[in-house]
Order: C-alpha cells, then sequence, then structure tokens
C-alpha cells in the first residue's frame, strides 16, 4: 500500500466564516446525520454584530486642572430653558377639553397657597394701617406731664408741628434703651452727710482683673491694695462702683470683693448710656454736684462725657507688684483736705501728667519751702501773719477753709500742730486717718465674722421674704374672694 506524502493535518483553506454555502448537491451525497448536525450548527451560531465604536479618549477633559464647565454644552443649540412649558401643538385632550398650555397660570396653584398668600396680603395691610395709625397717633397734642419737657415744641394742628411732635415721640421711645435706666441713679445726699465729695470706681482692669487660658481657664485677680484703698478714702469720700458690666455679673464679684460694703452704691451697665456705639459714663445722671465728683477709669471713651471730672490710668494687666492705685490716695486725701470748691481744677492742672509722680514732686517743693519758712519764722508769729495762714496760702487752701477741718474731741488742731511740732497741713490730715484707718481694721478683726453672719442672714430672709410675695402673686388669682362678714345685731339696751 502506498503511503500519502500529505501532511496529516493541513489547514484548512476556509475559515468557518468564509465558507461556501453548500449546495443541494452536496447536501443529498452526504449521509442524514451529518446534514442534521450542520443544521444544527447553523442555528446555534450566532448572528454577527456590528463593531462597537471605541471612543476616542483623547477628546475627554483633563480633570487634573479642575472640572470644567458644561454650560456651554448644555446650552449648544438649544434658545429655549429646560424649564419652560413643552409645547404640544395645540392638540386637543382625548376628553375634548381644553389643553393644559390653555389654561391659566392660577389653575395649577393650590388651596393651601392661595390661603397662605391671602394672609400674607391681610397682614401687609394690617401693618401698614397700623403703621399710618401709630404715626398719627404720635402726633397728638402733648399732655400735661410732657408739655413741660418739650416746651420747644408747642401744641396745634399745623403740619410742621405734627411732625415735630411726631419726631420727638419716636426720638423718646429711641432714647428709652440707650439712655440710663434712672434719671436719678443715686438718692439725694443727706445733708447730715460728712463725706462731701464722690468717687466713682470701675471694675474692670482698676480694682480686679480677668483673664482666660487654656489651662486654668476662666481666672479673676484682685488689685494689690485694693483693701486699703477703699477702706482708707472710704472716712473722705462717697465710693460709688461705676462698671460697664451689667449687674447681675458684677454683684457677685463685688460681694467677695467688698464684704464689709465700704462701697455704698454699685452702678452697673444698666446705669450706664449707650452712645455712637460705645457705652458711656454720664456722671449727669448721679444726682451729684459735678464740682465735688471725680471718676477713675481705665477707658477714656467711657469718660468722654465728663472728661474734666475723670482721671484715667492704665490698665492693670495682673502685676502682684503693682502700686499705681495706692499712688493715688495722697493725692485724693490733698483734695479733700484742702475742701476745694471745684475738683475739676484740680485735675486739669495735672492734665498731660502722671498725678501720683506729679503730685509728690509739688508736695516736695512745698514741704522744702514750709522748711525754709519754719527756719525764719522760728516757729513763731512775726510781722502780723501766722505760719497757718501762709502754709494755706501756699497750698492754696483759703482763710476760710479752715473752720471746716475741726478736729475731733482730744487731737490737736491744725494750727497746735503747726505751732508745736512744725507740721505741715497734709501731715496733720495722713496722721488722723491712718488712726482712723488702724480703728477701723481693729473692729473689722474682732467682729468682722459677726458682721458677715448678720450680712448673711439679712439676705436670706429678704431672699424669703421675695419667694413668699411671688407664691403670694401667683395663688392669689385661686383664691376665692373673702365673703364680707355679716355684722352683728345690737344688744337690746336694758330699760330702766
Amino acid at each position: 500500500m502506498a503511503k500519502d506524502n500529505k501532511p496529516r493535518f493541513s489547514r484548512p483553506q476556509n475559515l468557518p466564516a468564509q465558507k461556501a454555502a453548500p449546495t443541494p448537491e452536496t447536501q443529498k451525497s452526504r449521509p442524514p446525520q451529518q446534514q442534521q448536525q450542520q443544521q444544527q450548527q447553523q442555528h446555534q451560531q450566532p448572528e454577527p454584530t456590528e463593531p462597537e465604536d471605541v471612543p476616542d479618549l483623547s477628546k475627554l477633559p483633563d480633570l487634573t486642572q479642575g472640572i470644567p464647565s458644561t454650560l456651554e454644552y448644555e446650552t449648544a443649540g438649544s434658545s429655549r430653558s429646560a424649564l419652560s412649558p413643552v409645547d404640544d401643538g395645540g392638540a386637543p385632550t382625548s376628553g375634548g377639553g381644553r389643553g393644559k398650555g390653555e389654561l391659566p397660570a392660577s389653575a395649577y396653584v393650590s388651596s393651601s397657597d392661595r390661603n397662605r398668600s391671602w394672609w400674607a396680603r391681610v397682614m401687609l395691610a394690617g401693618f401698614a394701617a397700623a403703621a399710618v395709625g401709630g404715626t398719627a397717633y404720635l402726633g397728638r397734642d402733648w399732655e400735661d406731664g410732657e408739655v413741660a419737657k418739650h416746651p420747644d415744641q408747642p401744641n396745634g394742628w399745623g403740619l410742621g408741628l405734627w411732625w415735630n411732635r411726631v419726631r420727638v415721640r419716636l426720638g423718646d421711645n429711641v432714647t428709652y434703651y440707650q439712655d440710663p435706666a434712672f434719671d436719678k441713679l443715686l438718692p439725694d445726699l443727706d445733708p447730715s452727710f460728712e463725706r462731701p465729695y464722690t468717687l466713682c470706681l470701675s471694675l474692670e482692669d482698676l480694682l480686679v482683673h480677668s483673664e482666660w487660658s487654656r489651662e486654668h481657664g476662666w481666672r479673676m485677680a484682685k488689685r494689690p491694695g485694693v483693701d486699703y484703698f477703699l477702706r482708707y478714702l472710704s472716712q473722705y469720700y462717697e465710693l460709688v462702683l461705676f462698671t460697664s458690666v451689667p449687674f447681675a455679673m458684677a454683684e457677685p464679684v463685688l460681694r467677695k470683693l467688698d464684704p464689709y460694703h465700704f462701697i455704698m452704691w454699685p452702678l452697673g451697665r444698666e446705669a450706664t448710656k449707650y452712645q455712637d456705639g460705645e457705652i458711656v459714663k454720664d456722671l449727669s445722671y448721679l444726682n451729684r454736684d459735678l464740682s465735688k465728683v471725680i471718676i477713675i477709669d481705665t477707658n477714656a471713651k467711657h469718660v468722654r462725657a465728663q472728661p474734666e471730672n475723670a482721671i484715667v490710668v492704665p490698665k492693670w494687666t495682673g502685676d502682684p507688684n503693682d502700686k499705681d492705685l495706692v499712688a493715688l490716695v495722697p493725692f485724693l486725701e490733698f483734695i479733700h483736705a484742702m475742701q476745694y470748691g471745684d475738683v475739676r481744677k484740680i485735675i486739669k492742672s495735672f492734665d498731660g501728667t502722671d498725678i501720683p509722680t506729679e503730685f509728690a514732686r509739688r508736695e516736695a517743693l512745698v514741704r522744702a519751702e514750709h522748711n525754709k519758712r519754719l527756719e525764719t519764722l522760728g516757729r513763731k508769729k512775726q510781722g502780723g501773719e501766722s505760719g497757718m495762714t501762709w502754709l494755706g496760702k501756699a497750698l492754696g487752701l483759703k482763710p476760710s477753709n479752715l473752720s471746716l477741718m475741726v478736729p475731733p474731741p482730744g487731737e490737736e488742731s491744725q494750727q497746735e500742730a503747726f505751732l508745736k511740732d512744725g507740721k505741715m497741713l497734709q501731715d496733720v490730715v495722713r496722721e488722723r486717718g491712718m488712726r482712723n484707718y488702724l480703728l477701723m481694721e481693729e473692729e473689722i478683726r474682732k467682729n468682722g465674722e459677726k458682721w458677715l453672719k448678720e450680712d448673711a442672714e439679712m439676705q436670706e430672709k429678704a431672699q424669703r421674704e421675695a419667694m413668699k410675695n411671688v407664691q403670694g402673686f401667683f395663688t392669689n388669682w385661686f383664691k376665692p374672694a373673702d365673703e364680707a362678714p355679716i355684722p352683728e345685731k345690737p344688744a337690746p339696751e336694758k330699760s330702766a
């Protein structure tokens, strides 16, 4: 048998997809089983699909430079907004009625929206009517109590007079929230009160300093020498705390700062005036003679209403070795000793200087001149003028004012001290003030705890009474009215 030289496995001449369709003659020559398999393969063979379009990735935006805007793509080839109603060509509906586009816009508003818009119009009309009526009411004639307050705005029916009354009343309503709570912040001064001068003190950064830190939170420190400053000057001045802090916040601090109430009157932010976006401490509301009022503050804007009465000092930042507050005591004591009629002139003479330093310099000059005068006078009256009279003129003290410095019983007068020891008037006043201060400290050591206990009991009693009054106010609403008692019949008179 001859060998077949052809390769056993040869590459097909046509791919399955490229095979020619079988002719009827070839199909007949094939066995029936093979024809059936071929038909099954033709049915199972998937239909050829069209090749998918591969996107061109080179045209995609570079997102590393940010997200590009799609506005140009969205509006390209479109002259109508996406929110505009679709025009259906005016085709009638299947029911024979009008199309949706033919209905008015109000046909698509819900009943709740209609009610809401109606109530809004009613409220706006009410507000407008109230504004017109209120403005007309503000222009009415002055009442009996208002005529004296506004004498330059008379009554009348003229349009200009009516508008002036409206403007004044509106201004009064605004100033009600800007002015102090009361026209008189302090009660009338008792004529028997021995302290003719009033000293107003700020609280923040003058008597105390508060600061916040991440480690400790809020902390408050009392300035060195505050106790001495308040207790010593309380014998010369009517002390008033005038702070820009609300009273509800300042009162607990003051209770610990001054437990023995050397500060007579505490005034908080409610007593200040709001002007041009700043808090102003207007001394004209104190009900005191401004010629005898001094205010010490750390902010010049707070005292701009009466700068001639103010002593502005630097803020205390918490230095434990500070002595600036105590350094003001000799100057304030000198004003009381000299009994000046107008303290504003004295403060004006120290304008632009550090008052403690300048006062010490002037006092040293007067003391040097005083010592020279003692040598020439020999501590005796010569040339018709006493040393005391000369000292009063040197310090600005008029002889008529000397009678005000009456010594207590058992103490020598200023003139006797001058003639005996050659002391200046300032030295005599300072020695007397220090004795009174030491006596006061001794009383505090002896009776301080008892005073504090009594004060705490009085506060608790006042709180209980206030709570009782509040409870009684609410419970009286639910109590029935007391029935009137039936009068008793008088007893019949006995016949004689």
